[in-house]
């Protein structure tokens, strides 16, 4: 039979069929054989490339393409060899094995034998805190969430355990409640020995966001910026200068009570600044003028707002990449120590739309949604406006003021720019810091 790894190598070397195959492999370990069909919708240049090639057909323009297990591992020995299984491609190209009935009972006997170690070990003196309720979901979920784990406590059952005792001494001390957030360094260091022990590539870096997950009951993270926010959560510092907000005239002091130098600059240069996580983590406390914060989505509408609103005491801040761990943070930071108002105009779209309704439900009645209305959102209509796309028809909003808007977007199915809202934007903020709460 031809070398596996060749065959391995020559779709490894095509990033074409890093979805088919990984779609594969899950079929594959649920059936534990060459059974059922993968659907790789809306393809990318390089699948539709890839595949025709492999296959000697047209896949190319096509919504979505649909491929049999049985018809690819037919190819697959057409091309290289008549004895080649899919199964041991797909082994070879994830670098675990395929889920057939002998493995899923190799899985289930380590399972139990690392469920048992846990119970054993562990749950006496942890019982009852927040690594003893940690350790109860994770002998739940040990067959797949946490079967990378069981796999290797099968070649070094005490590395396991002891990645397992780290993270548990690490979730029974996060600073939750601390002012600051705690650098993770720092902390990895004084739990683990380490200060590159939580690495988010290392294993028991992914088992600690994995129980971090469980304990703050959030999905487990995506994106860096989803770990970056759930280690802020848990009252962590991590990748603090990639989460960036860009704020006009926001009040800051140190530890002795007097202005920070963010605010310096702004008070000499008249301009904008920009914050991180980090530096945000490095002032003792913010206030904003008056208790009010005014949050503008669009840069280009914020810009022309902070040039008109030169001289005016005021605090304006534009989210830079969208609800950045650092964003969310200030707005968490500013409602906790002040109860500030945010007022908040975003981007009049159905993500600008979800994104509001989730700071809704993150401040509660500290948010206002600001011209949010149905008049101002019709006037906008009767200048340039672009089609709506159709999606999210599932789409429901909490807040009565966004669903409501939502209903006569869906109706008209158009959405315009916010910047014709400049001068109400302006005149808002003058009558609210200036006493009066109209003009919403």
């Amino acid at each position: 039979m031809q070398d596996i790894n060749e065959i391995v190598g020559y779709f490894s070397a095509k990033k074409g069929f890093d979805r088919l195959l990984r779609a594969m492999f899950d079929s594959y370990s649920r059936y534990g054989r060459s059974f059922g069909a993968v659907r790789l919708a809306h393809p990318s240049k390089e699948e539709e490339a890839d595949i025709s090639e492999f296959f000697k057909r047209d896949y190319y323009n096509q919504a979505l393409i649909r491929i049999g297990l049985a018809d690819f591992e037919r190819q697959i020995q057409k091309i290289f060899d008549t004895k080649v299984k899919l199964g041991l491609v797909l082994e070879g190209f994830i670098g675990r094995p395929v889920l057939t009935r002998e493995v899923k009972a190799g899985v289930q006997k380590y399972s139990d034998e690392l469920t048992s170690a846990i119970y054993l070990h562990f749950m006496p003196d942890l019982e009852g805190t927040a690594a003893g309720e940690w350790f109860s979901e994770m002998t739940a979920h040990m067959r797949r969430t946490y079967r990378p784990w069981v796999d290797l406590y099968q070649k070094e059952p005490k590395k396991v355990l002891q990645m397992i005792k780290t993270v548990a001494t690490a979730l029974n001390n996060l600073p939750v409640d601390s002012p600051r957030l705690v650098c993770l360094e720092e902390f990895a260091k004084k739990h683990a020995g380490s200060p590159l022990a939580f690495e988010t590539n290392e294993m028991l870096g992914q088992l600690f966001l994995r129980a971090l997950s469980f304990c703050l009951e959030t999905p487990h993270p995506c994106s860096t910026d989803d770990c970056t926010n759930l280690f802020a959560n848990a009252g962590l510092l991590y990748n603090g200068m990639l989460s960036r907000v860009t704020a006009m005239g926001l009040n800051m002091f140190d530890e002795n009570g007097k202005p920070g130098t963010a605010a310096k600059v702004y008070n000499r240069r008249g301009q904008a600044f920009v914050l991180t996580l980090e530096n945000l983590n490095s002032y003792a406390r913010f206030s904003t003028a008056y208790g009010k914060l005014f949050v503008i989505e669009n840069p280009l509408v914020y810009n022309a707002v902070c040039r008109q609103l030169s001289g005016t005491k005021c605090t304006v801040v534009c989210q830079m990449g969208g609800g950045t761990p650092a964003f969310l943070f200030l707005l968490k930071k500013l409602v906790k120590n002040e109860k500030t108002k945010i007022y908040y105009a975003g981007n009049l779209d159905y993500k600008g739309l979800v994104f509001a309704d989730k700071l809704y439900n993150l401040l509660g009645k500290n948010f206002v949604p600001w011209r949010y209305n149905h008049r101002d959102y019709k006037a906008l209509l009767e200048g340039e406006t672009s089609l709506l796309p159709d999606e999210k028809k599932g789409l429901s909003m909490h807040n009565e003021e966004l669903a409501s808007l939502l209903s006569l977007m869906r109706r008209t199915g158009k959405t315009a720019s916010t910047m014709p809202l400049l001068e109400k934007y302006v005149k808002d903020i003058k009558t609210i810091v200036g006493g009066n709460e109209g003009g919403k």
